[in-house]
């Protein structure tokens, strides 16, 4: 194993599985006497091998890695949970697929988003809208052009009192 300053995994032994096939006799015995029903002596055969297997006293390749998370438990970068949201399961390609990088709601809108008026926003002076430019009418009529020969309309009270 490689000492505590360095940056470099350690490699350790490969990964094995239990054998099952080979108990000794003490185990047996101890077993025999702690059952009651035939399969639950098959159980405990299998337990204990299993609890002596993956023991960090007997295997290596335990110990070896337990060793390994220990010495980088400080450099660890700890997130805050992150849960999937519905709107990330898709249907592609005749299956349903949780794909993140696929949904709207992740990705901003460039959508006309101006407000009537000039306004300062944290960018500055925002734009104003070319509605706002145009010269609106309160019901009123223009007057129309007239003619050579014809005489003006009479004035209305109205268009009097506006002006």
């Amino acid at each position: 194993m490689a000492a505590a300053g360095d940056n470099k995994k350690t490699v350790c032994p490969p990964r094995t599985k239990p054998n099952y096939d080979t108990v000794d006799e003490a185990t047996s015995k101890q077993i025999a006497e702690n059952f009651r029903v035939i399969p639950m002596f098959e159980k405990g055969m299998f337990d204990m091998v299993y609890k002596r297997h993956y023991s960090l006293d007997r295997n290596e390749n335990l110990k070896c890695a337990w060793a390994e998370y220990k010495r980088n438990v400080e450099k660890k970068v700890y997130s805050p949970f992150q849960f999937p949201d519905d709107r990330d399961v898709h249907f592609y390609n005749c299956g349903i697929r949780f794909l993140p990088s696929e949904s709207l709601h992740t990705k901003p809108t460039f959508r006309n988003s101006l407000k009537p008026g000039p306004g300062v926003d944290y960018g500055g002076q925002m734009p104003i809208p070319q509605e706002l430019h145009y010269k609106r009418t309160s019901g009123t009529k223009r007057p129309k052009k007239l003619m050579k020969g014809k005489k003006p309309p009479p004035p209305n009270e109205k268009t009097e009192k506006a002006e």
